[in-house]
């Protein structure tokens, strides 16, 4: 956003070899005058300062609003039979995903021309922020090799901008599962900044997804627009309330603000045995029918009503920016659903009703 330019002033000065006493009268206009600008330049003044603290919000990546959003992951497998109705009680939409590939190019075979449409419709019908998520578990092998040069950077990043605004999206989620070492760090460093830089003029954001226990450098946490915080599939009990609150904490000691992280909830369990299958909380109220305040059944750990209540009034009370959900379409439907419980508990945040 260009900062607006400073205004002349229309009146000429006063000439300098005026040198007559001013009259009372004269002083007292003069008084009032100072004492009390022109209205109409008060509003000016006001406009173009939030303008300005605009940009400079933008370019340390914070908010300029403090809202709490609601953020559903959709991935491509479950975009045919998914109840669209449930986009009432979201505030954004993140399409699971597109991959990098090494060259910098974009695969997005997994996004058919059908699903582009159905989600530009779902878009304008239910007023949504629509995100691309770029990545993912086992989609993210060409990140490294991508982002290493230079050349498929600006590439990849070209890719990105293109895409978002040929298809009306509204920015890109970074979801690389996961940089090892300094060096794949450091890559994923510029491509967020570079990103951000990218993005800026054409007021698309750059969020990312990154894992509870996850390091990510202060040069990057403030590029960032948003972080969503999966604060899920640790060992054993994979989500608990406990854990939710120690990764925020952590990620607030690294000097990110509150209202640029998402806490991520998850809508599937997994079983505490060695093979951590995963199930889908549907799947787990159709075969269980658990009670609204358990989270354990038949050796599946998961998280229940009164844990997602939890879990959004935390992010609530934290001044978190919101929560992010992976993902819609595991949610049960009618009064188990979890989506209902988070817009119930979310009540009295700014934000969609």
């Amino acid at each position: 956003m260009r900062k607006p330019k400073t205004s002349r002033r229309s009146d000429a000065p006063p000439d300098r070899n005026d040198r007559r006493r001013p009259s009372r009268n004269q002083l007292t206009m003069a008084r009032t005058t100072t004492n009390r600008p022109d209205r109409r330049v008060v509003w000016l003044l006001i406009l173009l300062g939030g303008v300005t603290i605009s940009d400079r919000a933008v370019d340390a990546g914070e908010p300029v609003k403090k809202t709490f959003s609601v953020v559903g992951y959709l991935p491509e497998y479950r975009a045919r039979g998914f109840d669209e109705t449930v986009c009432r009680q979201l505030d954004e939409l993140v399409f699971f995903s597109v991959e990098p590939r090494a060259d910098g190019t974009l695969d997005t075979s997994r996004l058919k021309p059908a699903m582009v449409k159905q989600l530009g419709q779902l878009k304008r019908k239910y007023c949504l922020r629509l995100r691309l998520c770029i990545g993912g578990w086992e989609r993210s092998s060409a990140f490294a090799t991508c982002c290493a040069n230079d050349a498929t950077r600006a590439r990849f990043i070209r890719q990105m901008i293109d895409f978002c605004r040929s298809h009306t999206f509204d920015g890109v989620d970074l979801d690389w599962e996961h940089p090892k070492g300094p060096v794949q760090q450091a890559s994923y460093t510029r491509l967020i900044v570079e990103t951000k830089r990218a993005f800026r003029p054409l007021r698309l954001s750059v969020t990312a997804a990154i894992a509870g226990w996850q390091q990510l450098s202060p040069t990057a946490a403030k590029s960032l627009d948003r972080i969503h915080l999966m604060s899920y599939d640790a060992d054993g009990r994979h989500s608990t309330l406990q854990q939710a609150r120690d990764d925020i904490d952590r990620l607030r000691r690294t000097g990110i603000p509150a209202e640029r992280i998402c806490l991520g909830l998850p809508f599937y369990g997994r079983s505490l045995d060695k093979k951590r299958t995963a199930h889908t909380y549907a799947e787990i109220v159709r075969r269980f029918a658990p009670a609204a305040t358990v989270d354990e059944t038949n050796g599946i750990y998961f998280n229940g009503p009164s844990t997602i209540r939890q879990k959004t009034r935390l992010a609530v009370s934290s001044g978190l920016a919101g929560v992010s959900i992976w993902e819609i379409g595991q949610d049960a439907r009618g009064p188990r659903s979890l989506l209902r419980v988070i817009s119930k508990s979310r009540r009295g945040s700014v934000g969609r009703p």
